[in-house]
């Protein structure tokens, strides 16, 4: 092992707290709260060289790097500076804001890591989904990636128009987010979601509804379904509740 090496993952075992499983370099691989890896081949579009990208929430930053390992001409990042700009529901936003404190992460510090270590380009912008302008990502995008954010935001329909709004027309918007399967098996075409600031132990999501409800979400901002397109299913996510799963669904900006 050299010295180079090493010290590689010295730091990535100091780093206090890894959301994603993201592999480095020499075997090294951050200790991730969730492994997206066996998810991506299936979740990401084939072809996704040449496009310029935009990773909405991208935290230690998985997707945007997966995105620009298969040959993304650029990919932006967009985050936010610190956890007091989170949109978490006001009973339980001390509560998260004093776990952050006491695990001693500064936001954005794992992403800036595994770029350092990967040699990324990926650029960070910082900012909220709310005020997302075209001018923040050098012009509008092929593909924006919004992962699993959604459920974390008072106003999804919001935050959806604005990442529509820095879409080419044509482009693509890549939604990643978690679903209530029992919700889906009931009402498979009717949109139902579930409150959950007032579930007991759900500290972090407004609303999870079934699959009805993100088609649903992407049409009133006037995105239509990739033609062909079918939903992948991921198995639940960490910490997920009884039901909950993930699944990537494509849309676009029409034309």
């Amino acid at each position: 092992m050299t010295t180079q090496t090493g010290d590689l993952r010295d730091r990535v075992a100091d780093h206090p707290a890894w959301y994603h499983s993201i592999d480095l370099a020499d075997g090294i691989t951050t200790p991730g709260f969730c492994d997206l890896r066996p998810f991506a081949p299936e979740a990401l579009p084939d072809a996704v060289e040449g496009l310029r990208c935009l990773d909405v929430g991208t935290f230690d930053g998985f997707w945007a790097f997966e995105l620009e390992r298969r040959g993304a001409a650029s990919v932006h990042t967009l985050d936010l500076a610190d956890g007091t700009q989170a949109d978490w529901p006001p009973n339980t936003r001390a509560a998260n804001l004093a776990d952050t404190a006491a695990s001693g992460l500064q936001w954005g510090t794992g992403f800036l890591l595994a770029r350092e270590a990967l040699g990324s380009r990926v650029q960070r912008v910082l900012g909220t989904v709310y005020e997302l302008e075209p001018s923040w990502v050098d012009g509008p995008v092929d593909l924006v990636l919004c992962g699993t954010i959604l459920q974390h935001l008072r106003d999804p329909v919001g935050a959806l128009e604005r990442m529509r709004g820095v879409l080419v027309p044509g482009g693509e918007l890549l939604m990643i987010e978690a679903y209530s399967a029992p919700l889906t098996r009931r009402y498979p075409r009717r949109a139902v979601a579930e409150y959950r600031p007032v579930v007991p132990g759900s500290r972090y999501t407004w609303w999870l509804g079934n699959l009805a409800t993100l088609r649903g979400y992407a049409a009133t901002v006037g995105l239509e379904p990739v033609p062909g397109a079918k939903p992948v299913t991921h198995r639940p996510l960490r910490g997920a509740g009884k039901g909950d799963r993930v699944v990537a669904l494509r849309f676009r900006r029409p034309a």
